[in-house]
């Protein structure tokens, strides 16, 4: 662990999924990837990433062009395995000792087909530095855990992100989350600044794939009609709209209702206690 709170690497003979050994990263209760110990199956897109998720639906293309793809947030570089001899893949990483851990312990980045390259620090400041990218893809993946950096997920954020995109480029925004609902931030935000968007639920699947949410963002409505993503797309709605800005972002307005009634009964929980150690308990209090 260091000061951004690293997840920590768990061995390989701790854990299997489909009978065979796998490395893998967490942070408390969440999985930021892992990796088959098995050299035959090191190349597959394993958890929030496989080729059925939003994200494995727009890399899996072989046919497309040698493409820009930016992605915020590295944990193992799970996305470096979509890559193919042309393309270039360029990670954003807060955390200085997550390159330095996927380098050790994982071979994504290593066996990378394409260009893989790390950018240290907050992502947002580093693409403020940078001339457009012209992104073919754009991934956020910084948002499954407990501290959500809501910086990233405002207005001005996706004006940033906009001005590197390829005309035909998608945002994909992974709002897999255990606590948060951040749909409707990400929708809000899109018609704030009239871009379509395709929801896209994938269910756990063979060989490592877990239950992922993304949603796609596009200035071209035309990217998001492919059979694929039209087949994919989920009919889950939500009529909710949380638009963040760099003035007002409130994790509050997206708690998800599990993460309400558990803080509900938490502060249930607390009142009682305090009125025990005011007044003693409950039936015992002056009649006055």
């Amino acid at each position: 662990r260091d000061l951004h709170s690293f997840p920590t690497r768990r061995s390989s003979d701790l854990d299997e999924v489909d009978d065979e050994p796998i490395v893998r990263l967490v942070n408390g209760r969440i999985t930021h990837g892992f990796e088959y110990d098995n050299p035959a199956l090191r190349s597959t897109p394993t958890t929030y990433y496989s080729p059925e998720s939003g994200i494995g639906l727009l890399l899996k293309d072989k046919s497309a062009k040698p493409r820009q793809v930016g992605l915020v947030g590295l944990g193992t570089g799970t996305l470096a395995t979509y890559a193919r001899p042309g393309d270039h893949y360029q990670f954003y990483e807060i955390n200085p000792m997550d390159e330095r851990l996927a380098r050790e312990y994982f071979h994504y980045l290593a066996n990378c087909k394409g260009k893989a390259e790390v950018v240290h620090g907050d992502a947002r400041l580093s693409l403020e530095r940078q001339p457009s990218q012209q992104f073919d893809v754009l991934a956020l993946d910084a948002f499954s855990g407990d501290a959500i950096p809501v910086h990233l997920l405002t207005v001005e954020a996706f004006q940033i992100y906009l001005k590197h995109m390829a005309p035909q480029g998608v945002i994909a925004v992974h709002i897999s989350n255990r606590h948060f609902d951040l749909q409707p931030v990400v929708e809000a935000i899109a018609e704030h600044e009239h871009l379509a968007t395709a929801l896209i639920h994938c269910e756990n699947t063979r060989f490592g794939g877990y239950s992922s949410y993304w949603i796609l963002v596009a200035k071209d409505p035309k990217v998001l009609e492919t059979k694929e993503i039209r087949d994919a797309s989920t009919s889950e709605t939500d009529d909710r709209r949380v638009l963040w800005t760099d003035d007002h972002a409130s994790l509050v307005e997206v708690l998800g209702r599990p993460s309400v009634d558990s803080l509900g009964s938490k502060i249930r929980t607390w009142f009682s206690e305090l009125r025990e150690e005011f007044f003693g308990p409950k039936g015992n209090e002056a009649s006055d």
